[in-house]
């Protein structure tokens, strides 16, 4: 029978799909020696057996790759037949390129560490772009969340779906057509400080309802500046959808600030959110609707 692990960023994922699917989960020790360095433990062999291992590599990003390496060369050294690594949110996903001279492709290499590690395939969830998949030699899972989400919106004949640049394009597209709504998109062009700046939105928003669509949601500033540009073009209402709430620094009280009406977001990264203004949408059940299929269950 196939069992689950988790790293200590998504055990309440693992515990979730573990009872979703009737698959047998099992704790493993994570702690630190003194030194910091990481012990990782699984309380018994795993002979043959298909393993499915759950970790979003989010903040402290490094500590949780190492812990997700940790857990496949444990679980690859314990016998499994195969192992399905399940990354919710990838981190280092944006580092799809090099950003500045002599610079290295992160993700690419982070893809190869895995490989390295022994997994056999790879699920996520709305990978930042499509390249990044094709660093990847073994089989990748990226669950497209647009129908996911959609099901929270409802249609209307004032509903606009607004991508933040021109690089979320694609993805605000398919959330448009699903809903039957407008599509409406904002320039965005970064200065020498790397401070984003919006002047000109191309598309209809006044007096439209309107949902601003992107993958991540990190420090708040391209959403809180769009969600602004947004009300001075008489936006009636803003909303805001993101697979991964990152959210680092101070980064939600900037979103509270902003002319913004609701976040709807996903418990990829876990944490604490207000509940009145962070809609947090369960990813377990699409998740597990993937391992099914993967698995034939």
């Amino acid at each position: 029978m196939p069992k689950i692990i988790a790293g200590s960023s998504c055990k309440k994922i693992a515990c979730d799909l573990s009872t979703t699917l009737n698959i047998g989960y099992m704790d493993v020790v994570i702690e630190r020696f003194s030194d910091q360095e990481l012990r990782v433990q699984l309380p018994s062999h795993l002979y043959e057996e298909d393993t499915i291992i759950v970790q979003s590599t989010c903040n402290p990003a490094n500590d949780h790759l190492m812990e997700l390496l940790f857990l496949i060369d444990a679980a690859k050294r314990a016998g499994s037949r195969r192992i399905i690594s399940i990354v919710p949110y990838f981190g280092y996903s944006r580092q799809d390129r090099p950003a500045y001279k002599w610079g290295p492709i992160s993700a690419r290499l982070i893809a190869a560490m895995l490989e390295a590690a022994g997994i056999d395939h790879i699920v996520t969830l709305d990978l930042h772009s499509k390249q990044a998949e094709g660093f990847f030699k073994m089989g990748v899972q990226n669950i497209d969340p647009s129908v996911f989400f959609s099901s929270y919106l409802e249609k209307s004949p004032d509903l606009t779906v607004v991508s933040p640049d021109i690089g979320g394009l694609v993805r605000a597209q398919k959330m448009a057509e699903i809903l039957n709504a407008e599509l409406a998109i904002i320039n965005k062009t970064r200065n020498g400080y790397n401070s984003c700046e919006m002047n000109t939105i191309i598309g209809e928003v006044s007096d439209k309802n309107c949902v601003i669509i992107d993958d991540i949601i990190d420090t708040g500033e391209t959403i809180c500046k769009a969600a602004f540009l947004l009300k001075q073009h008489k936006a009636r209402s803003i909303r805001v959808i993101a697979s991964h709430a990152v959210l680092s620094n101070h980064a939600k009280q900037k979103l509270t600030k902003a002319p913004i009406d609701l976040v709807l977001t996903t418990n990829s990264i876990p944490q604490e959110l207000n509940q009145q203004f962070f809609k947090i949408l369960n990813i377990v059940p699409i998740l597990a609707e993937t391992v099914k299929m993967l698995m034939r269950l």
